[in-house]
């Protein structure tokens, strides 16, 4: 019980934050999650260390940062997208780099680092595509979907949960994650609507049909979210992927839906809007 106290009062000072720095202003959304992308980011790469892999940690952190900064700049039109083209030195550096560190497996060190790159950074890179879109012909900073995705997501956490422990019998990937169950994936998909439902009164100038669909997609991206992280801490015989906050572990673990969900959620607003 005084697990489950910790884990919830930590839970909504975390939201809190999260929430707060989203509302303040463009301004706030990116240096929090600059600094959460980045921190996850490294979280990543201790997980790859632990297994016993050497990545590139601090060329990849480097880079992680400046494509976030890319993104929003592109994301408010303050940059071209061209700009990314200043990436293409540090990508091809990174292989030749490998060639002084004299580590063992390199190939897998290089594979690491990318893939840290692209399964951490691009979806936190992607939000900023999220604050900011097109209005009456303008790029303006808008909070609307991006409280959206998160709140799809805690709606979902916590519809899973309840219908998870209450009526969980059929297991959904047990092999992963024991835990997770068919039943609360289906509460997962009901209060994700209902959130969604709510949602469309809030922000009328949004469709109710695009809310829905990117509450489905959340829960279901979201989840698969969940199982990719499991399965990498699983490889790793870690229970969980850091000490970020008492009571939910690293912040791969708080970030681990949004992860995958964000770069679907991206596609279907672009879609969309």
């Amino acid at each position: 019980m005084k697990e489950l106290h910790t884990r919830t009062i930590w839970g909504f000072l975390f939201a809190t934050v999260l929430t707060a720095a989203i509302l303040w202003g463009p301004l706030s959304f990116a240096i929090l999650f600059l600094i959460l992308a980045f921190y996850a980011l490294n979280e990543f790469y201790t997980l790859c260390r632990e297994a016993g892999y050497s990545p590139q940690v601090y060329p990849a952190l480097a880079t992680g940062t400046i494509i976030f900064i890319l993104s929003y700049l592109s994301a408010n039109q303050s940059l071209d997208y061209k700009s990314f083209i200043y990436l293409l030195p540090l990508i091809y550096a990174s292989p030749v780099y490998e060639l002084f560190r004299k580590k063992k497996d390199p190939i897998v060190n290089l594979a690491l680092t990318a893939f840290g790159l692209i399964y951490v950074t691009i979806p936190f890179s992607l939000l900023n595509f999220l604050a900011f879109h097109q209005t009456e012909g303008l790029i303006n900073y808008h909070y609307e979907l991006l409280i959206s995705l998160f709140i799809f997501v805690w709606a979902s956490d916590s519809g899973a949960y309840l219908l998870g422990v209450r009526f969980g019998r059929h297991r959904l990937f047990e092999r992963i994650s024991p835990k997770k169950s068919w039943e609360g994936l289906i509460g997962g998909v009901v209060t994700a609507l209902i959130a969604a439902w709510i949602l469309s009164f809030i922000f009328p100038h949004y469709s109710p049909i695009l809310l829905a669909i990117m509450a489905m997609l959340v829960v279901i991206a979201g989840t698969f979210g969940d199982l990719v992280e499991s399965m990498i801490k699983r490889s790793i015989g870690v229970k969980d992927s850091g000490k970020f906050m008492p009571g939910h572990g690293g912040l791969l673990d708080r970030f681990d839906s949004i992860l995958l969900a964000s770069p679907v959620i991206y596609f279907v607003v672009r879609f969309f809007l």
